[in-house]
């Protein structure tokens, strides 16, 4: 059995530890809920933006618009923004997301990686794999400055013909008790990718564009871009700290329990350390009396 003052410290370090975790647990309710709060507020603008580009794409249908963000010309390879934390202590969290991208980057030939978060960056370089650019604070300080430097990004390597595709690894904020790992093609900005929006406009009304289609869809093609990375930052910080609270929230119950069973280790240490005085005490007077 240890000894007294050797329990005692494991107490203090374990106490220490508690309000550390403790206190973790609680930095990132606080943090969750600001992330939540967002998050329906950019739902509702994706909302409409989605059903814009949807009334554009439906009544030009047959005016044979061609726009080079609604036509997937299969040249190239694909772009894959993978997004993870900047600090770790938060489960499988990045892990999740890690593993999800590396499965749908194997399906082509040198897609290029583009790592928002210092964990997967870590990751991936460890893979032998180095991001083309990185990003940090998307999910500890999300920005609609950093989406739209992030949107713009995209569409500048897009349009260079070298990558046909965009895709977004995150994880989706679908409940405080579930969030998914998530892999969405972002660009091109294909026709049945909005199948399930409904239409806010008259369809038989007559829409006057100015100065004309093409400039007035790329426009909304940035707009969108921007929109969904920073709806991808909010939904990935409130699911982040979803999952650093059910770490810290397990780390400070294991706790919790450690700390009875060494206080039960403590009471049984000085029930011995008294046991054993008393016997010296009496082998003394014993010896005394002799």
């Amino acid at each position: 059995m240890s000894s007294v003052n050797e329990i005692k410290q494991h107490l203090k370090a374990v106490e220490q530890t508690r309000q550390i975790t403790n206190a973790m647990y609680l930095l990132s309710t606080s943090r969750m809920k600001k992330a939540m709060q967002h998050i329906d507020f950019n739902l509702l603008y994706l909302k409409r933006l989605r059903a814009t580009i949807k009334d554009i794409l439906s009544k030009t249908k047959n005016n044979n618009l061609t726009n080079r963000f609604i036509e997937d010309n299969g040249l190239g390879t694909a772009v894959f923004v993978v997004v993870t934390s900047d600090k770790g202590l938060c489960g499988g969290y990045n892990s999740s997301v890690v593993k999800l991208a590396e499965e749908e980057m194997a399906k082509y030939q040198k897609p290029m990686v583009i790592s928002l978060g210092l964990a997967g960056d870590k990751t991936f370089r460890e893979k032998g794999v180095k991001p083309e650019y990185s990003w940090y604070g998307a999910s500890q300080h999300p920005t609609m400055n950093l989406a739209s430097q992030v949107a713009n990004k995209l569409i500048e390597l897009y349009l260079t013909n070298d990558y046909h595709e965009v895709y977004v690894v995150y994880t989706e904020f679908v409940s405080s008790a579930v969030q998914e790992p998530r892999c969405v093609r972002l660009l091109p900005l294909l026709r049945r990718d909005f199948l399930d929006v409904e239409s806010e406009g008259d369809k038989n009304a007559q829409m006057i564009f100015e100065p004309s289609i093409e400039v007035v869809f790329d426009q909304l093609v940035y707009q969108y871009v921007t929109g969904f990375m920073y709806d991808v930052f909010m939904q990935s910080a409130a699911s982040e700290n979803i999952a650093r609270m059910t770490a810290m929230q397990n780390a400070t119950h294991n706790a919790d329990e450690m700390l009875k069973h060494l206080s039960t280790e403590l009471n049984a240490a000085r029930q011995l350390q008294i046991t054993n005085e008393i016997t010296e005490i009496s082998a003394a007077a014993e010896l005394g009396g002799v």
